[in-house]
């Protein structure tokens, strides 16, 4: 891959990679909290915005932050949220010509973030359970035009699985963010490159309990047994591990002081489809990021924290 240390040379001498993002658009009200509520307390806020959102829609601005080309494909309603949504993809240089308006509110997500950053989220969908087949389907030559897939799962299966299938038949990567994390046919994973769950995602796919002590090597190997190429289980602070069924690697993430931790995942995935794009080799792919998701729990709010190239420290 190019310079993954902001070198404004290496940039200029490559071909932008091009990605295509299949997923969600949430318009996000975000509270800050004191501490995350317990069932039946009240708690009061000390700072609350309105902001947008989306793992799909997070993850094509990541994208194009780090010099992709991002291609956004997902549903919006005909509200006030949509519009906020489209100021967003024009503002950061997201193609949003695949995103269908339709008869359904704008997918909303209510977050709650507490002071040490760990948040709690729940999410409407709205709009974007009408990402359906056809829908994607409709955007085929997009997807196929591009180097890397990058899908979640807060649309529904048939969208995830009709985007999965065109990138397929077209040779893309296909990297899937599996949140949030429900049960998946083998027929989905076993045409997916790249499986990047955090580790309570990991558990519910392999089958256990969210809360299981186990450790990311034994998480990692039964996620590969269902057929996916190559897991990457984001472990937080304490970095990454690449699992490809020959080797393991396993990168460190830069020590930061945590604000927020909502956009990390985005930020993450966001990064790591661009370093594919990018040609870039397994550890450098997991190192870019781990530095991107680093760099984001250092800002409060998901967009305002996903990083451009220049931020990034990627020197391990």
């Amino acid at each position: 891959m190019g310079s993954t240390d902001g070198d404004d040379n290496g940039d200029e001498e490559r071909e932008p990679a091009k990605v295509a993002v299949v997923g969600s658009y949430n318009a996000g009200y975000v509270a800050e909290v004191p501490h995350l509520p317990v069932p039946g307390e009240t708690v009061t806020a000390t700072n609350y915005e309105e902001v947008p959102g989306g793992k799909g829609s997070n993850q094509a601005v990541a994208a194009a932050r780090l010099g992709a080309d991002a291609y956004f494909v997902g549903c919006v309603g005909r509200d006030r949220r949509a519009e906020t949504a489209y100021d967003l993809w024009d503002r950061e240089g997201v193609d949003a010509t695949n995103v269908a308006v339709v008869d359904e509110q704008t997918g909303l997500g209510i977050v709650f973030v507490e002071e040490d950053g760990e948040n709690e989220i729940v999410v409407s969908p709205g709009a974007n359970h009408k990402l359906d087949r056809e829908r994607v389907r409709a955007a085929a030559d997009t997807i196929g035009a591009c180097d890397v897939l990058l899908t979640q799962l807060e649309t529904s299966d048939d969208a995830v699985e009709a985007a999965v299938e065109i990138a397929a038949d077209r040779g893309l990567d296909v990297v899937l963010n599996p949140a949030p994390a429900r049960e998946l046919p083998e027929s989905l994973l076993q045409h997916v490159d790249f499986l990047t769950p955090n580790e309570t995602e990991a558990r519910t796919l392999a089958g256990r309990s969210p809360d299981d002590d186990v450790d990311p090597e034994t998480l990692s190997a039964e996620l590969r047994d269902l057929g996916v190429g190559t897991v990457v289980l984001t472990l937080g602070g304490d970095g990454a591990l690449l699992d490809d069924g020959t080797e393991r690697v396993r990168v460190s993430a830069p020590d930061v002081e945590v604000v927020d931790t909502t956009g990390a995942g985005d930020a993450f995935n966001g990064a790591f489809a661009v370093a594919l794009a990018e040609g870039a080799t397994p550890e450098e792919t997991i190192r870019f990021g781990c530095a991107a998701g680093a760099a984001s729990v250092t800002t409060f709010d998901v967009i305002p924290s996903l990083p451009s190239r220049g931020d990034l420290d990627v020197t391990g």
